[in-house]
């Protein structure tokens, strides 16, 4: 009863997806997409309009604390998503915001990014959208369903299907990027960490570049060589991003 008590005063009742939890730096280091374009998703930015003159961009996701600004697991979700079709074909921010509000309009949810429908008729509205803005063809459109469903397949959900685990990439192959680091909102407060356990990339990262050896690194938190390695891959790699 103490443990469950102590769990509550931390998230002050509020479900812990929800809770501002991230700074934009922190996000675009877990997905390895450039800060810029994290805080253009989140916070919307001007642009010329081919008319002439300013205008600006609406947000593409409505994050946790604008004030802040913060992130929470669920926008993190939703940036995670959106990386993905976003990284592989380019897509301008007008496309992409009319394929969210397409979404948003045919699946009836506020954050079709996130929502447990995206992993049926979701995915297949959103390639249709995308396909059909950017005038791909049905073999591109193959091609942005299987990275779609690569995409969802890293987000674990729980029997109400709400989004509860992120397994970011860990290597540029998406295909057979092994899920060896997680995010948990109720773990490390949603910071990377070795899967199954509560250590942080960060921290054995840190370790490394400070001298520890891989092996040594291993015994000291009883892991194999390869959740180390992954770990170290995963740092480098988003800190490279």
């Amino acid at each position: 009863m103490l443990g469950t008590g102590r769990i509550r005063n931390i998230y002050q009742g509020k479900d812990p997806l929800d809770l501002p939890a991230y700074t934009f730096p922190e996000v675009a280091h877990c997905l390895g997409v450039p800060i810029a374009t994290i805080r253009a998703w989140s916070l919307g930015r001007p642009y010329q309009s081919e008319r002439g003159g300013e205008r600006w961009a609406q947000a593409l996701v409505r994050i946790a604390d604008k004030d802040t600004p913060a992130l929470s697991f669920r926008n993190l979700v939703e940036l995670h998503v959106l990386s993905g079709i976003r990284r592989k074909y380019g897509i301008k921010m007008p496309a992409i915001r009319r394929a969210i509000a397409y979404l948003r309009e045919h699946l009836g949810v506020r954050c079709p990014l996130s929502d447990q429908q995206m992993l049926t008729d979701g995915k297949d509205l959103l390639v249709e959208c995308y396909g059909r803005l950017i005038s791909v063809s049905e073999g591109g459109q193959v091609v942005m369903k299987k990275l779609v469903e690569a995409y969802l397949s890293r987000i674990e959900r729980d029997q109400a299907g709400s989004p509860i685990r992120l397994f970011p990439f860990t290597r540029p192959d998406i295909e057979r990027a092994p899920r060896l680091v997680v995010m948990n909102p109720r773990v490390q407060f949603g910071r990377p960490c070795i899967a199954g356990t509560g250590i942080p990339t960060s921290i054995v990262f840190e370790r490394y570049r400070a001298g520890d050896t891989i092996n040594g690194l291993a015994q000291d938190y009883r892991q194999s060589l390869a959740n180390i390695e992954e770990a170290i891959r995963y740092e480098v790699g988003a800190r490279a991003a």
